[in-house]
């Protein structure tokens, strides 16, 4: 399933990205190849001869170990796995990591990843309205994670699973 920004099409997704370029107090944009994909919601991208580790804004997948971690990390990897990407982000995460919005063909993959159950709506971080519904149609629907009655979110999950010393 894609999720094409409501299936409303290129000038909708070119408004999309003109808003979301305003709404970043100093956002910037690069297009790159994904070289790799690290789980559900990080990936590697090659601009020019730089790879930097993106992690997809606005999300939380299941972590590797956890489960439904491996289904989120190829359904990623199928959608952007060595294909050509516009990453418009503003800042980078604690670890050092691009936060940003990744887009391909039409195609807002961050949503993409919430709308067919592949990922949480981090509510905590961010309040999009297209976010905030396509996890309750995913959920609706018992897409992806959501087929199991009580999923862990993954914040949970590392909590739970934190390595004690």
């Amino acid at each position: 399933m894609q999720y094409a920004i409501g299936g409303y099409g290129m000038k909708t997704l070119q408004l999309v990205i003109f808003v979301l370029a305003a709404s970043f107090a100093a956002a910037a944009s690069l297009d790159g190849e994904v070289v790799k994909v690290s789980d559900g919601d990080t990936v590697h991208v090659l601009a020019g001869k730089q790879k930097m580790k993106v992690r997809l804004d606005r999300i939380d997948a299941p972590e590797s170990l956890q489960e439904y971690g491996k289904e989120a990390t190829k359904h990623l990897a199928d959608l952007i796995l060595g294909k050509t990407v516009t990453v418009v982000y503003d800042k980078n995460d604690r670890y050092g990591r691009m936060l940003g919005i990744i887009f391909m063909d039409g195609l807002e993959v961050n949503l993409e990843m919430v709308a067919s159950g592949n990922a949480w709506h981090y509510r905590q971080f961010d309040k999009t309205i297209a976010y905030c519904d396509a996890e309750r149609m995913a959920r609706e629907k018992e897409l992806g994670l959501w087929a199991n009655p009580s999923p862990i979110c993954p914040q949970e999950w590392r909590r739970r699973n934190k390595k004690r010393k």
